[in-house]
């Protein structure tokens, strides 16, 4: 039972995982495409991505380790297309900007690096950051109490 996002992609999810996504998503056009990307790609693809590839830095800073490479564009298009279509035909969704789309895919990354579901920080259904953002790094804001005692 598996569903294509669209007709163009070979990007597939599960029936189930459509309707979980779906259903957690409040009609928020951000809330569905993290779940989505979840589903899409995996924790280590997030994990030893750049992301979005948009900062240029590691030339300069001589990183050393593997080079990250952007996410998949095929599939970040994709999702980019899927959300904005499922958005507009249903009025009642939220629709995200530009911007809002770019972040909650280096959000997914930044989570899958520390080692985190990307999910998980969906705390009672409210992400506590949602709307604020703070000038502090996220990090700042992981270490400050947010280990849940859970462990990885």
């Amino acid at each position: 039972g598996s569903k294509q996002l669209l007709n163009n992609y070979p990007v597939y999810i599960t029936s189930k995982q459509w309707d979980e996504a779906v259903n957690s998503s409040k009609k928020d056009g951000r809330r569905l495409l993290r779940y989505l990307i979840r589903f899409v790609f995996t924790t280590d693809e997030l994990k030893y991505s750049c992301g979005l590839g948009k900062r240029k830095r590691s030339v300069q800073s001589g990183e050393t380790g593997p080079e990250r490479r952007p996410l998949d564009p095929v599939k970040v298009t994709c999702l980019r297309e899927f959300i904005r279509m499922h958005c507009t035909s249903n009025p009642d969704w939220w629709m995200p900007s530009e911007e809002q789309i770019n972040k909650v895919f280096s959000d997914a990354v930044g989570h899958a690096r520390q080692g985190r579901a990307v999910g998980t920080f969906l705390h009672n259904g409210n992400s506590y950051y949602e709307g604020t953002d703070h000038p502090g790094s996220q990090d700042e804001v992981f270490n400050r109490g947010m280990q849940d005692g859970s462990g990885d």
